[in-house]
């Protein structure tokens, strides 16, 4: 079963995964942990300062989240103690939750919603309205519409990663692909392809690994440069999204 996009009309998601088919997507499997821990717990409580997470459900987030690239070892490599802006997939969760109105803030503590209710235990809801979140055009507040559509085609961007990322691709002949590198600025001596891709890097492929959309290669390194870093689709993007045409464009099959 797949739902029209609010984010194109020619994008296609599907709500109706089930756990174990959303295993490799961090956001929805933690996401769901997170909301579970809420329940349990009768909320989270917050710091006054900033309205993050104490720092006790950090910690228990840090160990059982076992985030790619954020495994606690990493986390405490850095800092003695966790605060929630330490471990940055769980400061979106909070965001991404709270937008969506998931879960709120009331007396001081982090709460479900009546719509984070219905959500517990619907691993492919959960993912689908979070897929939607990330995915938003990140330029729409400071750009005019025609101008956002530019540099954000979210049809024609899934599209590469459906048609060319079936094997491995370094982020920068993905970045020439998915988007008009011309149009970026050259700030500094590595011009508006590198500027592009840090733009991509951000932007559409750390949401799609974090969906599980994506995977990175084993070969990527901290050393590499990020352009050349490869990154391929994971069986789960033709199990969640579909992607239409145009009216009036056909597929064309190429030799």
């Amino acid at each position: 079963m797949f739902r029209p996009s609010t984010l194109s009309r020619f994008v296609y998601l599907s709500p109706a995964l089930h756990q174990d088919e959303l295993a490799a997507s961090p956001l929805a499997t933690n996401g769901m942990k997170l909301l579970r821990y809420v329940k349990q717990n009768g909320g989270i409580p917050l710091t006054q300062s900033l309205g993050a997470f104490q720092r006790k459900c950090v910690e228990w987030a840090a160990h059982e989240f076992q985030w790619p690239g954020y495994e606690p070892e990493i986390l405490y490599s850095v800092n003695k103690v966790l605060n929630e802006p330490d471990f940055p997939p769980l400061s979106i969760l909070h965001w991404a939750l709270q937008d969506l109105r998931i879960i709120r803030h009331y007396k001081g503590r982090a709460v479900l919603t009546k719509r984070g209710s219905s959500i517990l235990g619907n691993h492919g809801e959960l993912q689908a309205v979070l897929a939607e979140w990330m995915l938003a055009a990140p330029l729409q507040e400071s750009l005019s519409p025609e101008a956002a559509a530019l540099f954000w085609d979210l049809r024609h961007m899934l599209g590469v990663v459906s048609t060319r990322l079936g094997d491995w691709v370094t982020l920068g002949d993905f970045t020439e692909w998915a988007v008009p590198v011309e149009l970026f600025p050259a700030r500094g001596p590595l011009g508006p392809r590198h500027e592009a891709g840090w733009f991509i890097a951000h932007n559409l492929v750390r949401p799609l690994t974090w969906l599980g959309i994506l995977e990175n290669s084993p070969q990527n390194v901290p050393a590499m440069s990020v352009m050349d870093r490869q990154f391929r689709k994971t069986v789960l993007f033709d199990k969640f999204f579909r992607i239409g045409l145009p009216i009036g464009v056909e597929a064309v099959i190429l030799h």
